[in-house]
Formats: structure tokens, sequence, C-alpha cells
């Protein structure tokens, strides 16, 4: 017959504190979940949808975007002049040419704005079926245009706010409101971090270790147990690519992607001038017209880079061209700008002269979209997502399920506890490392405070023996 161990004073007052402190990360972990799934839900599957991109678009404009390959290629002035005769409403803004003898030429136009029109007035660009409404919001429009390499026709176009892909992209960026949605998205990543963390300190095995419901879920078990298990169990392996997925992510977004540039050009790690075309321009000589698109061509494809290339043309008079080549590896896509009237060099970006952080975000942006090594990163990215949708779902039924009739069910905030320094240096680190965190996180410091002292506050909730 087992005896139990007397424990002592400095003993109980460690459990208990210990106790405290997980019922204060349930707490957290269940507010924040309740707040930001919903955002959570949005972002993910938007995210999983924009992955298979290329996929989707190779299958809904195969039309366009494939031609029966023929035996000469005319040359990028010829297209060129083919389509402003075309189009005279719009103007070249990209022109991608690809490797793949049966791909077309994809030149993406934008709107040329006539200031002496009514802010309200509509004209057609182009006439036949190719022809594209404009209006007043068209200013920020890119109409991809795509013409048969051999025979120069243009087999049709698309307008960017009319491909389900660019609707996805604006969904899981923004929210479809500018911004203000970048933040809301910012927000809702940095709490998922939060939410990653903290379920790992639910997760943590306390005790005897066992097998089953820490690395293996039980699936035959109760219900209450079978979700518990598959809302924990895979989240562990997956923590890590979760949190990478959302870091990576992070230099895309408004606040804490302005001050990451920030660090990086105080710390001189930024991409070096002629990685972006703006720091460079072009020196306007009169008389002197701009150089031909083929020239800056020719002049790539001398250096090597070969056909699958994206040419950039000047928006302006002091703009550049700039050219670099198409690849998912970031080592093999160099670029160079030149001059729009000298056709002079100003600038050559190479791999190796690109500063160690600037390469960091870089890989990590294309880990993040599931373009650097093949069909296993887009396996990898589509896998962490789908665990990151069944966490949220799993987590929706756990709650449900536990919830009283007509209260939330909210997790009651431990009493008469006092912070440790691993909690509040922990807290801190989170804030500093992310500014919006960190706001949001004082906001909910004080009404989680205000609402505790309300009569109608949240229930005890019993821990499961499962978890000590």
């Amino acid at each position: 017959m087992s005896q139990s161990v007397a424990l002592s004073p400095e003993q109980k007052a460690k459990n208990a504190t210990s106790r405290k402190f997980y019922q204060l990360i349930i707490r957290w972990h269940f507010i924040c979940a309740l707040i930001f799934t919903p955002l959570i839900i949005v972002v993910t599957v938007s995210g999983i949808i924009y992955l298979f991109e290329h996929e989707y678009e190779n299958i809904v404009y195969q039309d366009l975007k494939f031609v029966e390959p023929g035996n000469q290629r005319l040359s990028a002035e010829q297209l060129l002049s083919n389509v402003n005769s075309e189009m005279t409403a719009l103007k070249l803004s990209n022109m991608k040419t690809f490797e793949d003898p049966s791909r077309s030429v994809e030149m993406i136009m934008r709107p040329i704005m006539r200031k002496t029109k009514p802010a309200m007035s509509m004209e057609w660009a182009g006439g036949g079926p190719n022809k594209v409404p404009m209006d007043m919001n068209m200013n920020r429009e890119r109409i991809s245009v795509f013409i048969n390499p051999y025979t120069g026709s243009i087999l049709g176009s698309v307008n960017s706010s009319d491909r389900l892909m660019s609707f996805m992209k604006d969904l899981h960026g923004n929210l479809l409101t500018g911004k203000v949605g970048t933040k809301f998205v910012e927000l809702s990543s940095c709490w998922a971090m939060v939410l990653t963390v903290t379920g790992l300190i639910m997760w943590w095995p306390r005790g005897k270790t066992k097998w089953m419901g820490t690395l293996i879920p039980r699936l035959n078990g109760n219900k209450r147990i079978f979700w518990r298990d598959l809302h924990a169990v895979p989240a562990f392996y997956f923590s890590f690519f979760i949190i990478f997925l959302i870091v990576t992510g992070l230099p895309w977004t408004d606040v804490w992607g302005t001050g990451f540039k920030s660090v990086q050009k105080s710390l001189n790690m930024n991409a070096p001038a002629g990685f972006h075309s703006h720091v460079l321009k072009s020196t306007p000589q009169n008389g002197i017209k701009r150089i031909s698109i083929n020239h800056v061509i020719e002049t790539a494809k001398a250096e090597g880079y070969g056909d699958n290339l994206n040419v950039k043309v000047p928006r302006d008079k002091m703009d550049t061209f700039a050219i670099q080549r198409v690849s998912d590896d970031p080592a093999l896509r160099p670029s160079m700008h030149f001059d729009q009237y000298s056709g002079s060099v100003l600038g050559k970006t190479e791999w190796d002269k690109v500063p160690l952080m600037a390469k960091a975000v870089t890989y990590g942006i294309k880990l993040h979209r599931g373009e650097y090594f093949g069909t296993a990163n887009l396996m990898l990215v589509l896998i962490t997502s789908l665990v990151l949708l069944l966490m949220a779902f799993s987590g929706l039924v756990l709650w449900l399920k536990r919830r009283p009739k007509g209260k939330i069910g909210e997790p009651k905030e431990p009493r008469n506890y006092a912070q440790t320094k691993g909690v509040i240096v922990a807290t801190v680190g989170f804030a500093l490392f992310m500014p919006l965190l960190g706001l949001s996180l004082v906001l909910y410091m004080i009404l989680d405070l205000i609402y505790s002292s309300l009569p109608f506050r949240g229930l005890p909730y019993k821990l499961p023996k499962e978890s000590y």
C-alpha cells in the first residue's frame, strides 16, 4: 500500500506558484485564441490558396500563357510596337520572357492617366476583344497582356483586379483594407506566435512522461481527450515551422517591417545600390532618346542571364531600365540597371555582394511562399498551414464542449500571483520584438483588469489531470 509523501512548506509554495503560472498561461492562451482565431483562419486560408498561384493560373489562363512553338521569335521592340498600336491608353511597366518555347511573352501594362480628362470619365484601352475599361481607380491597376512571341499577335489581357490570386494576395496581406488591414494581419500574426508558445507550455509534460497524449494522440479516448490531443500533439511537431512562417512573413508588415528596414539600414545590412532601381537615376540628355528594350535584353544575355527575364522599363525621365534573371533560387537572380539614355550599366547586383541580413530576408520570403526547394518546400508550407487550421478548429471544438451555457467560460485569473522574473522578461521581450503586440498587450491587461472586477467575471477553470 503506497503512502503519500508529506511536502515541505517550500515545496507546497513552489507547487502553488507553478499552478498559478499555468493558470495564467491558460487564460492568456484562451483569450488570445478567442479574439484572434477568426483573423488567423482568414490569413491562413487565403495564404494556402495563394501558394498555388502559378499552378492555378497556368490552368485558368492556359490559352493566354501557352502557344504553339515556332521557328523564330520576334524582337521585344516588335512585340511592344504591336501592343502599343492596339492599346494606346496603356504603357509598358514590365516585360517577362521565358526560356520555355511554349510560353507567351507577358507584358504588364499600366493605364496612362490623362490629367485633362474628368476624374469620373471612362475610356477604353484598345478595341475588340482586348479592350480594357479604365476609370479613376485604375492608376494602381495592372493589365497583363499576353503576346505570341513568334507571330506578334495579342492573345488577350487580364486585369489584376480580376485575378483570383490578386484578391487572395490582398486578403492575405491586408484583409482587403490597405494599410489598416496590414496592421491587423501583423497583430494576428504576433498573437499567433504567443498562442504557439503558450500552447507549448501547456503541452509540456509534468511529472511522469507519457508517450500517449504527449507524442502520440489518443484517438480512442473520450471526445474531450480526442480533441485535446488532436489540438496539442500536431501543434508540438509543427511549432517550429509555424513560428518560422510567422517570422518570415513579418518583413511584409507595416510596423514591424518598417522597423526592421530601419535596423537593416542602421547596421548597413540592407540591399546594396542596384538591388532596388529607385536608388539609381538616369541622366537626361537633350536630343537623345532612350535605349531600346532589345539593347537591355541582349546585354543581359551576353552576361549569361538566359531567357527567363523580367525587364522593368523606366516610369519617368529619371528612372532606369532594370533587368533580372527569374529563378526560384535567390542566388541565381542577378540584376542590372541601365541609364535609359546612354545605356551604361549603373549598377549590378550579384548574390555574393548582398549583406547577410538581406540574404536571410530574401531566403525567408522564398521559403514562406514555398518557392525555394521545389515541391517539398510547397508541401511543407501547405501541411504547416493545415496544422494551423486544425489547431484553430480543434480549439474551437474544445471551447464549445466545456463552455457553460450562456457564458464565455474563460479560465479565471490566478489570485495573489506575483509575476516571476521569467514571465516579465519574456513578456517585455515579446513586446520589444513586436511593437504592435506590446501595445495590444497593455490594452489587454487594462481590459482584463476591468473585466475581472465585474460581478459576472469568468468561471473557475478546472485543470485536466494530465496537465500536471
